[in-house]
Formats: structure tokens, sequence, C-alpha cells
């Protein structure tokens, strides 16, 4: 396909019918590179959708020598890194996936050794990986700081380790480690987040010894070896909130298929809050909305269990339709408004001070079409619900980013009546 692709979108038409939730991409990330500790046989993950990180994170690991075998239709992946050959780590590829630091424990217990030029994902402001890096450290690892940053060590020791912020990459990180180290680790303000829980159970399954899983102390035994195994990756509350918000904004009924529903339960009590119904029966959720005259709603983005970050501009777009003020309040990233400029070519009214980390939204907003460009997965999430209440067309640049975090997109939104196409120039 040659030219530039983009999404057009056609709203202003309530939602109906049923959508299936894709697997989780923040839980799939982390198994990847565990999967290459296991130094001889196959392991098989499945409910593995063809997201576009995903796709870069395959590209790097046989990049470093091992086998995979992906099979889209199936969703399931073979990872054999019995023959691990290099760990550099080309920035042609770390430029694109914030993830790649989840190869760093891997590759220094496999090949003692690993070079990490540079980590791209979303430009969300400062992401301070030194929390990483200080771990590593403290079990043995020694660290160079130059034009790349080279970690090497052979002999690992288990050691308390804190985390200054419950960060999701860097418990899964300091886990892994922890895993191959001797003795005993203690992982201090740890992230407690539901793909945590599943990534520690697939360490667990390739033979690790981790307490305390959904609390914030973690304390991991070192083991001789960690072996393949197969897992089935839970399904992503991230993309499930994309289509309960896609409800809620265009507005009619859809059923949303695959849902855990305790993790996401903030989301739920505040979409409830603005007068949008949720049915819950099992691990399927019943959305309906007017799709107008919404209340307004105020948020806090905290770490897990409180409202995610990367909810918060899909319910900014959510909150323009509210009659009235809302609060948004960023705690996370620094840099998370970025969709606001693309929602103001829409016709949204939002005053920022991005300084506090507070926007306040004022609706109800009557979404006029625009060109946008968002920057990010979310921002590109919140632009593609912003134009299902837009009766003119809007038209969303940079698909990329959509297709690093939501599968299919548009055939998904396409069967529950949404007018989302995908083009090109």
């Amino acid at each position: 396909m040659t030219g530039q692709a983009y999404i057009e979108i056609e709203g202003g038409k309530p939602l109906s019918g049923s959508v299936c939730v894709q697997g989780s991409k923040n839980a799939i990330l982390p198994m990847l590179a565990a999967s290459l500790l296991a130094d001889k046989g196959c392991s098989v993950i499945r409910n593995v959708p063809p997201l576009n990180d995903i796709l870069v994170a395959f590209e790097l690991m046989r990049h470093v020598g091992a086998t995979v075998d992906y099979f889209a239709k199936e969703k399931v992946v073979c990872v054999d890194a019995t023959h691990l050959t290099r760990s550099d780590l080309p920035e042609s590829l770390t430029c694109r996936l914030r993830a790649s630091v989840l190869f760093i424990p891997p590759l220094l217990q496999r090949l003692g050794e690993v070079r990490l030029p540079s980590v791209g994902g979303c430009p969300l402001g400062a992401r301070n990986l030194n929390y990483h890096y200080r771990g590593f450290a403290r079990l043995g690892a020694r660290i160079i700081s130059g034009e790349d940053f080279v970690i090497s060590g052979e002999d690992f020791t288990g050691n308390t380790m804190y985390l200054d912020f419950p960060s999701h990459t860097g418990t899964e990180n300091l886990m892994m480690a922890a895993c191959f180290s001797k003795g005993v680790s203690v992982i201090e303000n740890a992230a407690s987040d539901p793909e945590i829980y599943d990534f520690a159970n697939f360490l667990i399954k390739m033979g690790g010894k981790i307490h305390g899983l959904g609390t914030r102390t973690l304390t991991v035994e070192g083991v001789p070896a960690l072996n393949p195994i197969d897992h089935y990756a839970m399904n992503d509350r991230l993309d499930a909130g994309l289509f309960m918000m896609a409800a809620g904004i265009a507005g009619g009924k859809i059923s949303i298929i695959g849902v855990a529903p305790g993790d996401l339960r903030i989301l739920i009590e505040k979409m409830m809050q603005m007068g949008i119904d949720i049915g819950i029966n099992g691990h399927v959720l019943d959305v309906s909305s007017p799709g107008k005259h919404l209340k307004p709603v105020n948020i806090l983005t905290c770490p897990y269990p409180g409202f995610a970050t990367d909810f918060q501009p899909a319910i900014m777009a959510l909150s323009c339709i509210a009659d009235g003020q809302s609060y948004i309040r960023e705690r996370i990233f620094d840099k998370r408004f970025s969709q606001v400029a693309e929602l103001r070519k829409l016709g949204a009214s939002i005053d920022l001070d991005e300084e506090d980390g507070l926007a306040i939204v004022n609706g109800p907003t009557t979404f006029n079409g625009a060109d946008t460009n968002p920057d990010n997965i979310r921002a590109a999430s919140c632009i593609l619900l912003a134009g299902l209440a837009c009766p003119e067309k809007t038209i969303i640049r940079n698909v990329y980013q959509i297709g690093r975090g939501h599968f299919d997109i548009e055939s998904r939104f396409q069967q529950i009546g949404a007018s989302v196409k995908e083009k090109v120039i």
C-alpha cells in the first residue's frame, strides 16, 4: 500500500450491536521479553493481536537471535530463544517502542550485557528510567551511561529495591531480574495493575517464585532456570474502555464481550456518574447512553486502582458533550494533554493549565469536522471518540498511533454501526 493512510469518521449515529475485546498489549509485551529467559524449547503465548508495538517487539526479538513464529489469524506466537546471538538493541527499533527496556533483564541474564541506545513510544514528557537502572545495580549489574546505556553483569544477588513511582515497566523489569538473582528480593512500591498480576503469573508458570501479587510489595525468590510455557494472555482493559466511552459519546447501546469488570470499576463508576447506564453480566458489559445531556465529571489520574492515565484523553472527549464544566487533573505524565489542541480543532472549549496539570472542559460542545494529527495512541483514540459525536467528517492522520494500541479498529467499529474508514491519499 502506497501513500499516506488516514481515518475518516462520519459521526452523529448511535451505536448498536456487540464487539469483542482484544488481548492486552501491556500484558503481552513483558511476556514476549520474558520468553527470552528460557534457554531451550518454545514458549507459546495466545490472544496476541497484531498491534504495531507487538510487531516491533517481534523484530527486536528476531534481531537478538530468537525464532518468532506468529500466526495472526489464530493470534498465537511461538518463541524459541535457544540461540540468542547479540545483545545490542538497534535505535531504529527502540525509538519506536518504549517497551524495549523490557528486553534488558533477559539479555542481561542470557548474554551478560545489553546495549540500549534510546527508547521511543508515546511523547508523554518525563518518563524516568533511572529506577530501572538503580534496581539492576542493586542486584549487581554494572551500568555505563554514555551515548548508549551499557548494562552488564554475570552474578546477581537478591536485594531490596524501591520504586520512587509505582511504574508498570519498572515493576516488570525488576520482577524479571529478581527471578534469576540468587536469594530473595523485595520490590517496594511496586505497581499493582491487572497486567502486572497476569505477567507475574506468567513468570510463576515459567518456574518463578513471586509472592504478594496485587499488592505494593512483591517478594521474589531467585530460581536456577526458567522454562518455556503455554499461556493465554488477559484481555485489554484499555481496549474495553475505548468501546465503553464510544457508546457513551455516540449514544445507543452496545455489548462489550470479554471484560473483567473489576479491573474497570473506577471508569464504570465515573461513566455512571455522567448518566450512562452500564449493566454487568459476567464478562459482558452492556453500555447505553443518550449521547447528550450528560453530567460533568471530575477526574484525577492515579496509579492503579485509581483512574488510569490512559483513559484520561478519552474521558476528556466524553466530557465535551456534558452539560457544564468538567475538571480533569493529570498526575502521571506531564505531557498527557496533547489531545487538547486536536479537540479544539473540532470545536471543543478547554481551558488548560499544563503547569498544574489541569484541564477544564467547558461543555456542551457541538463538534465540527476537522483534519487532526494526534501524536500518541490515547490522543488518537480521543479524537476517534469525538469524531463519533461529530455529524461532519473528521480526519485522523498518524494512523500508526491507533494501530499501536488497538487492532482492526475500522471493522470493529463498523460492526457496531459507526462509519469509521481507513483511506489512503
